[in-house]
């Protein structure tokens, strides 16, 4: 069922998805340190290629994977909770990837740190998304934005602080989440738990079904091809562009990336109920592959600044459909089914990125990229079949007399977005 409000938020129902989207752009500027700091670890830690790899699945497994079981503890013990916390753990511990001194540091780090991030994720996007939004495609459009703006922003600073105060600089990034991390205890709506007390029984029965998984599986190839843009290009730019490892130029190659891929995410919610689901989500998937690819034959500078922009515009535009047709899939467990897909999916990822780190050992890091790129077709025709069997995934279905009202049958307001 829908979420009910048992305790109001201290805020207006828009101040609240403003803040949460400001607590999203934290949250993701710390969650973008992986990528920047890759080549300044590899030489530091003398790392090879399947190690970096083992550390990017690592962290994507743990922030995403865990997602759908988070989603489900949170649909049942409480989101306010869930949401504080970990924003406050993601906040402590990520801000110290700077001073691990050691292979097992680092990876205990970027687990923990993963871990805090899932927990905010599918809670924010089921507060947003939820019932009471006219256009909930939009909504965790903008909500989305607000997380890639924190993560095109998280590289410029990270390689500021490297340069002028060395990696253990780092550690004060983690003062703005703890701080808004208590905002969010403070203020956040209180919601009524979803009932059975059995995390695991509510995922199992609610968010799994054939459409969700089906959705997940669009977004772990749709998120391999994100993860070989911000983990890969820096690898590639310092070994094939001999950029520096501490070059300002890596912070702003995935910022640009980052930026447009906000303003895909929010132009997708725009595109989604005019020309439809299927075919909005169809071809920005196909269009995101050639975009990668064009990446690599971009020359160093503006030119290959565009081809990156380009690839995140596209690759984002179906990352709010993908959710919203989750929500639409599993109505019994709204927040477990967002974290089923974009956490499941982007965990799934994780995973197969580990086998892109082979392929970067055995055949280099020009083919790996390459293979992501080509995996983006399968996932456009299964984005525009599934999509199209997705109740709320087509055109009109968003209008304002399709959303249901913003009360239950016992009159109590649901959770406005």
């Amino acid at each position: 069922m829908p979420h009910v409000v048992t305790r109001a938020s201290r805020l207006k129902p828009g101040q609240v998805a403003a803040l949460l989207a400001l607590v999203h752009a934290a949250n993701d500027s710390l969650t973008a340190i992986l990528g920047p700091l890759l080549p300044t670890m590899r030489d530091r830690l003398d790392l090879g290629p399947t190690a970096l790899a083992l550390l990017v699945t690592i962290f994507t497994v743990s922030s995403s994977a865990t997602q759908p079981t988070l989603g489900a503890m949170a649909d049942t013990f409480g989101l306010r909770k869930f949401a504080a916390a970990g924003v406050a753990i993601a906040a402590v511990t990520l801000s110290l990837v700077g001073s691990a001194a050691s292979f097992g540091v680092l990876f205990m780090l970027l687990t923990l740190g993963g871990l805090g991030s899932a927990a905010f994720h599918p809670i924010s996007t089921s507060i947003v998304g939820g019932p009471s939004s006219k256009n909930p495609a939009l909504a965790v459009g903008v909500f989305t934005a607000g997380g890639m703006v924190g993560f095109a922003l998280g590289p410029i600073v990270i390689l500021m602080v490297l340069v002028n105060y060395g990696p253990a600089g780092t550690a004060w990034l983690m003062v703005p989440g703890l701080l808004l991390a208590g905002i969010l205890w403070w203020v956040l709506p209180e919601y009524e738990p979803h009932g059975t007390g059995r995390a695991l029984r509510i995922l199992d029965r609610g968010a799994l079904n054939r459409q969700t998984i089906a959705l997940t599986a669009v977004t772990a190839l749709t998120a391999l091809s994100f993860l070989s843009f911000t983990s890969t290009i820096p690898l590639w730019l310092v070994d094939h562009h001999d950029v520096a490892s501490d070059s300002p130029f890596l912070g702003w190659t995935v910022a640009t990336f980052a930026v447009s891929a906000g303003l895909g995410a929010v132009v997708g919610g725009f595109l989604a109920p005019r020309f439809g689901y299927p075919a909005t989500g169809g071809v920005s998937l196909v269009a995101t592959g050639a975009a990668l690819v064009s990446v690599l034959y971009a020359p160093l500078g503006a030119p290959l600044l565009v081809a990156g922009s380009l690839m995140g515009f596209l690759s984002y535009i179906s990352q709010p459909l993908t959710i919203v047709a989750a929500q639409a899939a599993a109505p019994s467990a709204p927040t477990a089914a967002a974290g089923l897909v974009f956490g499941g999916g982007s965990g799934l990822a994780g995973l197969l990125y580990l086998g892109s780190g082979l392929i970067q050992a055995e055949f280099g890091l020009e083919v790996a990229i390459a293979t992501s790129a080509a995996l983006l077709v399968p996932a456009a025709m299964l984005a525009a079949y599934v999509l199209q069997a997705v109740p709320l995934a087509s055109p009109g279905a968003l209008a304002p007399s399709a959303v249901p009202s913003a009360e239950d049958a016992s009159g109590r307001p649901r959770s406005a977005a």
